[in-house]
């Protein structure tokens, strides 16, 4: 976590004339103290690398050129396979930039590539290579991430041990940490069929020995993509997408560089959810007082960082879930 800086609110005493104004306040549990007055001493130690913030925001807020063909991404119609959206099914395309679709897990990064295959009828990609998601019907699952065929391709990060790619431009989808760190223990402590979980589960020291790391690697993914690209970066609040699921699409296919299909998007209006969507948990708080301070300080230095990177403050993000 040394290879840039957590606290770009230094770093902006030395690249700019001080902090945006109007920092959007992350939301702490009254019982908490405000994140201002929190030691920064006590998370991450400080380091102030020379970096060109405005240099930086230029590269960061590009978009991406596409080769179309009569209007439209080129299909690989050789392929006679399609996954599971009926008649307007998805195909391959070919000479696609390679494109990350970022995410810390449990964000709504599946969810996502649903409805980019549903909008635009081209498969997207993983570097995870899933047979079970293959077999549900996204072909592109197995397809090598950089052979063009693939819209986007799904990757965790350092999450996984996996690279930035600096080189690369990305689709970075960030959700509420508290909410995503509750969805990814239930992932991996139960069936995936289970819609609403004990409390209990989360009253052991399994859970709370893993906030701090899933903690740490959530500010990871966001500022490895925030602070490390040399390409392109289209940032997505999973709460924004899950408000308005159409607008966010539209955004992202203007950063991806594909047309607007009226009938694709319409079709996709009408069936949101698709098979990735998992339903969300009840409404309960599993973290401790100490958990909930480090929550707050590191949603304010993903915040303030993205404000000072010329993008939309984070969502109001409640810890207390």
């Amino acid at each position: 976590m040394d290879r840039y800086p957590l606290y770009l609110y230094s770093l902006s005493q030395t690249a700019r004339e001080g902090p945006p104004e109007n920092l959007m306040p992350i939301s702490t549990p009254k019982h908490l103290p405000p994140p201002s007055s929190l030691p920064l001493s006590k998370t991450y130690p400080v380091r102030l690398p020379n970096i060109n913030v405005n240099k930086l925001e230029r590269i960061l807020h590009g978009t991406i050129h596409q080769n179309l063909e009569n209007g439209k991404l080129p299909l690989e119609r050789s392929n006679k396979m399609w996954g599971n959206m009926g008649k307007r099914r998805p195909w391959f395309s070919k000479d696609l930039p390679q494109v990350q679709l970022m995410s810390f897990p449990c964000s709504g990064n599946s969810w996502t590539r649903y409805l980019l295959e549903a909008s635009t009828g081209i498969f997207t990609g993983s570097i995870f290579n899933k047979k079970l998601i293959y077999k549900t019907g996204m072909l592109g699952e197995l397809a090598k991430p950089d052979d063009g065929r693939t819209l986007v391709q799904k990757t965790h990060g350092r999450f996984f041990k996996s690279t930035t790619l600096a080189t690369v431009p990305a689709v970075l989808l960030i959700r509420n940490p508290a909410k995503a760190f509750i969805s990814l223990f239930k992932l991996s402590t139960t069936s995936s069929q289970v819609t609403q979980i004990s409390y209990q589960l989360f009253n052991t020291s399994k859970f709370h020995q893993l906030v701090p790391e899933y903690l740490k690697k959530w500010e990871m993914v966001a500022m490895d993509s925030l602070l490390e690209k040399n390409a392109p970066v289209h940032l997505v609040y999973y709460e924004r997408l899950n408000e308005d699921p159409i607008s966010t699409l539209r955004g992202i296919l203007a950063f991806l560089g594909v047309p607007e299909d009226e009938r694709r998007l319409n079709c996709t209006r009408t069936h949101l959810k698709g098979p990735y969507k998992r339903e969300g948990n009840r409404e309960f708080n599993p973290f401790t007082t100490e958990e909930q301070l480090l929550m707050t300080q590191a949603v304010k230095r993903v915040n303030q960082t993205v404000q000072l990177l010329g993008y939309q403050p984070l969502p109001h993000y409640s810890i207390i879930t």
